[in-house]
């Protein structure tokens, strides 16, 4: 197959557990990128977190950022496209996680917000490399529509956090798991897999031209709505059910031996 797009999440995909990327990945992303391909980056993380890892990979394709809520260019900042979740919507999420006492980020344009700078949020600005505002009462404070909110607690509560608010709010929001601890929510016209269509579209890319590489539930319809869906060896099971290839894990540099088998030496 001739390809023409390379999507690439960051964490668990590009990123292992140490934050870095690899020698061999850097090197495999800037080889296909000489070959003519266009590579983006296609991640749960803010803009700002984004933007850093395009400077160092030299990427000059729009960014698909916050889970696919935003797409945005790397080197002007301007927007391609942006959905909110909507006011009244985030509010109960924030009461949710104010009644089971769980911390939660809420993103607005390039900022981050939350009530109190708690271990959880030193740990997720820590992973980020970004800065964040407290708040206090981050219900009384909310001004209006949000990106994403993101809660912070541990791998089990993080499956259940997922059940109770998919049950809870239904059909008004995308819930998914971006890393072990972090349940994401979205608006629910809003996914990696949509926004890598509406990505291709803007490009003039065949989404059969694309391939997807990703590793976590939030990846799955990246994997899938990709021409050709790559899932990393450390992946969801579920992610790997429905890809068309399955590479070596994040720390044997996964993204590197797909990228080399599958373009480079193809």
């Amino acid at each position: 197959m001739k390809y023409e797009l390379v999507a690439i999440d960051l964490d668990g995909t590009i990123l292992g557990p140490d934050n870095e990327v690899s020698p061999r990945v850097e090197e495999a992303i800037r080889a296909v990128q000489a070959t003519g391909i266009s590579v983006t980056i296609a991640t749960g993380r803010m803009f700002a977190s984004a933007r850093r890892f395009a400077e160092q990979f030299s990427i000059k394709t729009p960014l698909i950022c916050y889970q696919g809520a935003q797409v945005r260019h790397p080197e002007s900042g301007d927007i391609i496209s942006e959905t909110l979740i909507p006011k009244e919507v985030a509010l109960g999420v924030i009461e949710y996680c104010q009644r089971n006492s769980y911390h939660v980020n809420a993103f607005q344009g390039d900022s981050v917000f939350m009530a109190e700078l708690t271990p959880a949020a030193e740990f997720y600005l820590g992973l980020s490399g970004v800065e964040g505002t407290v708040v206090g009462d981050l219900a009384a404070w909310l001004p209006g529509d949000v990106l994403k909110l993101v809660i912070i607690t541990d791998e089990p509560t993080t499956v259940t956090i997922i059940d109770e608010l998919t049950t809870e709010f239904g059909a008004q929001l995308n819930v998914t798991r971006s890393y072990p601890i972090f349940a994401e929510t979205i608006s629910p016209e809003v996914s990696k897999g949509r926004a890598l269509r509406s990505l291709a579209a803007h490009l003039g890319v065949p989404i059969e031209r694309v391939m997807g590489i990703g590793d976590n539930l939030n990846d799955l319809d990246l994997v899938t709505a990709a021409g050709f869906g790559v899932a990393m060896g450390n992946g969801a099971p579920e992610v790997k059910a429905r890809a068309d290839y399955i590479t070596d894990d994040v720390e044997h540099d996964g993204v590197a031996t797909a990228l080399e088998k599958l373009i480079l030496q193809a």
